[in-house]
C-alpha cells in the first residue's frame, strides 16, 4: 500500500524505511510559471501564491511544499527594507537595505508577523494550503536563517567585512535577527504548519569554517533549538546551498534534523559521515540538467544519484532551484526515476 507524503516522511524520521524514497524539488519562482503568473505577483498575493502551490502540488506530487517565492526577502522587507518587484519574470530583489556595519541595532524592532510586509501574505496562504493538505503532507512556512538575513538587512559584502572588523556587531545583529525568525516562524507554527530555514548567504567559501562557528553557528542553534525543542516542530531543516562539505560539522551542531546536500557536494562523502545519525539529507540535482533536460538524461542522472543516497536511511531525492521556465516534463521525470526504482 502506498504512504501519503506525511507518513513517508515521518517513517525517515523514525528511523523507518518507506515505501520509496521521498521527492522534494525547490520550487519557488518555478510555481509561478505554472500558474502564468510573474514570481512578483504569488510573492505578494495570497490567493496566487495559494493557486500556484495547489498546481505544484497536483502536477509534481512532491513530499513537502514549501510556502515561500523570494525566501530571502520577507523578513528584511517586513523590517523596513525596499524590495524591487520586476514586471518580467525575475525574482524581487531587496533595493534599498536599513543597515549599516556599526549602526545601532538597538533601534530595530520585531516586526509583527500579523501585519507587517508580506508576512501576512504568506501565512494566509500557508494558512489554506495546510488546512487543505495538511492531513496529507507537511508543509513547511520558508524563514531566512539569521546570518543570511543580516545579509539583507546591512548588505552581504558589509556583512562580510564587519565579522573580520567588527565581530561582535555582527553577532549582535545576528542575535536580533535570530528573534526575527522565531517570531516569523512561530505564525507559521501557529497555523499548523512546519518551517524550513535557509541560510546560503552562509555557503563556502564566504565563510571559513572557523568563523562559521564563532558567528554563524549560535545564532543559528538558538533558533533551531527553539522550533524543535521549545515549540516541539518535529523536522526543522538548515538549508545551505553550495559545497558545505567544510562547514558539514558545524552544520550538524546547529541542531537541525535535515540538511542538504546540493548538486556541487559529494554526495558519497555526505553519505558516509552521516552513518550512525538520525538527520535525513536531502541531494539536489542540479538544475541546470532538469532545466535543459530532455526527460530521459534527466531520469538517467537521477538513478545515479539514487543509487548513492539509498545507502541513507533518512534519504530525500531533490533538485536545485528550479529557474522560472523549467519544462514541467523534466521535473515530472525525476519523480517518475524514484516510482520506477
Amino acid at each position: 500500500m502506498d504512504m501519503t507524503p506525511r507518513e513517508r516522511i515521518e517513517r525517515l524520521l523514525a528511523g523507518l524505511p518507506a515505501d520509496r524514497v521521498p521527492f522534494c524539488p525547490a520550487i519557488y519562482e518555478h510555481k509561478a510559471a505554472l500558474i502564468g503568473m510573474t514570481p512578483s505577483h504569488i510573492a505578494q498575493n495570497a490567493d496566487a501564491l495559494d493557486y500556484a502551490l495547489a498546481c505544484e502540488y497536483e502536477l509534481y506530487r512532491p513530499d513537502m511544499l514549501t510556502v515561500g517565492c523570494d525566501v530571502y526577502n520577507v523578513e528584511a522587507e517586513a523590517l523596513g527594507c525596499e524590495v524591487r518587484y520586476p514586471e518580467t519574470n525575475d525574482v524581487p530583489s531587496i533595493s534599498t537595505r536599513i543597515v549599516r556595519p556599526g549602526d545601532d541595532i538597538s533601534r530595530l524592532r520585531l516586526p509583527d508577523p500579523a501585519a507587517a510586509g508580506r508576512m501576512p501574505v504568506f501565512l494566509e496562504a500557508g494558512r489554506r494550503v495546510q488546512a487543505r493538505l495538511g492531513s496529507r503532507m507537511i508543509v513547511r512556512g520558508a524563514l531566512c536563517g539569521p546570518f543570511s538575513m543580516a545579509c539583507e538587512l546591512a548588505g552581504a559584502e558589509g556583512v562580510l567585512t564587519a565579522v573580520l572588523d567588527d565581530a561582535g556587531w555582527v553577532a549582535g545583529l545576528l542575535a536580533f535577527t535570530a528573534e526575527v525568525a522565531k517570531t516569523y516562524g512561530r505564525a507559521f507554527v501557529e497555523r499548523g504548519l512546519g518551517v524550513i530555514l535557509f541560510d546560503s548567504h552562509a555557503a563556502p567559501p564566504l565563510l571559513s569554517p572557523a568563523l562559521y562557528r564563532k558567528i554563524v553557528l549560535p545564532a543559528t542553534a538558538s533558533v533551531i533549538s527553539y522550533f524543535r525543542r521549545d515549540l516541539g516542530v518535529p523536522l526543522v531543516p538548515y538549508i545551505v546551498g553550495g559545497d558545505t562539505a567544510v562547514l558539514l560539522d558545524a552544520i550538524l551542531a546547529t541542531g537541525t534534523n535535515n540538511i542538504l546536500c546540493d548538486y556541487k557536494a559529494d554526495l558519497a562523502g555526505f553519505i558516509d559521515r552521516l552513518r550512525g545519525t538520525d538527520v535525513l539529507v536531502r541531494a539536489n540535482l542540479d538544475p541546470r540538467l532538469i532545466h535543459a533536460g530532455p526527460p530521459g538524461e534527466v531520469k538517467t542522472r537521477a538513478r545515479r544519484v539514487l543509487d548513492v543516497g539509498r545507502r541513507h536511511p533518512g534519504f530525500i531525492l531533490g533538485t536545485g532551484i528550479l529557474p522560472y521556465d523549467t519544462p514541467p516534463d523534466n521535473v515530472v521525470a525525476v519523480r517518475e526515476a524514484l516510482e520506477e526504482v
